[in-house]
């Protein structure tokens, strides 16, 4: 199955602009999620979690301000960063320039939700407030 620029779908959700590679219902696995992610400078994908699933995020452009749990590392361009499952995680732009990277999440069809925003619980909370 190919999937050409013409027929990805696109959505913006709180700002941040994504494009559709493999989801649910789009291709023929409900096992795979791949998004083409942008975060304008001083956006974020805030504190969430995706209950039993892993992920791995890829920089194409820009600089992360990532969090795994309470750890944080700045990565750009080329780096990649590893969620293990069930791990609470954010995506910070602190730059001038757009973000953008690209988001891998397998398996989609395990037990639980997808995405679990969890910024509004701590210690989540206070990190999001010392921004």
């Amino acid at each position: 199955m190919f999937i050409t620029p013409e027929t990805f779908p696109h959505e913006t959700i709180d700002g941040r602009h994504h494009i559709w590679h493999s989801r649910p219902g789009l291709t023929p696995t409900d096992d795979l999620l791949v998004v083409h992610a942008t975060i304008p400078p001083g956006g974020c994908h805030p504190f969430h979690t995706h209950p039993n699933k892993e992920e791995v995020i890829y920089i194409i452009e820009g600089e992360a301000e990532q969090w795994i749990e309470t750890e944080k590392q700045f990565i750009g361009p080329g780096c990649s960063a590893y969620i293990p499952r069930s791990a609470v995680h954010a995506t910070f732009n602190r730059g001038d320039k757009d973000l953008k990277f690209i988001a891998i999440i397998t398996p989609c069809s395990s037990e639980g939700e997808i995405h679990v925003a969890v910024e509004h619980l701590e210690p989540w909370k206070s990190l999001m407030e010392i921004r």
